[in-house]
């Protein structure tokens, strides 16, 4: 599954370096500077089943295109007790979430992003 072109424009501003938004409330700014801080994102070509695959830096790992619509990208690792997903919104606004299979709770930090590539 390729994006489609609104969205390969996303995909040509990579690598992204996100952090916590510092828009959103105090505790929530904090928390995530607790919990995330920070990544930078780097795409990951994987010309043989043509899969789009993004790396964060933040946990090592490697995320794979899930979904994809007018307004967004969603990339899941899924592992054996969790799933992470970073949602990537055409501004660059980033949500990074977790959600625990077994608990049924989830933990969602925004971010801000700008693109690391050279002009």
């Amino acid at each position: 599954m390729l994006p489609n072109l609104a969205f390969a424009e996303i995909l040509e501003k990579f690598p992204l370096a996100c952090i916590c938004d510092k828009n959103i409330n105090a505790l929530k700014y904090f928390d995530c500077k607790q919990k995330v801080s920070g990544t930078q994102l780097d795409i990951i070509e994987n010309k043989k089943n043509q899969k789009v695959i993004i790396f964060s830096s933040f946990d090592e790992k490697n995320y794979q295109l899930f979904d994809e619509d007018n307004l967004s990208l969603i990339f899941n690792y899924d592992a054996e007790e969790y799933i992470s997903s970073i949602l990537i919104k055409k501004n660059l606004d980033l949500i990074f979430s977790i959600s625990y299979k077994e608990y049924n709770k989830k933990w969602a930090y925004d971010l801000k992003c700008v693109s690391l590539k050279k002009d």
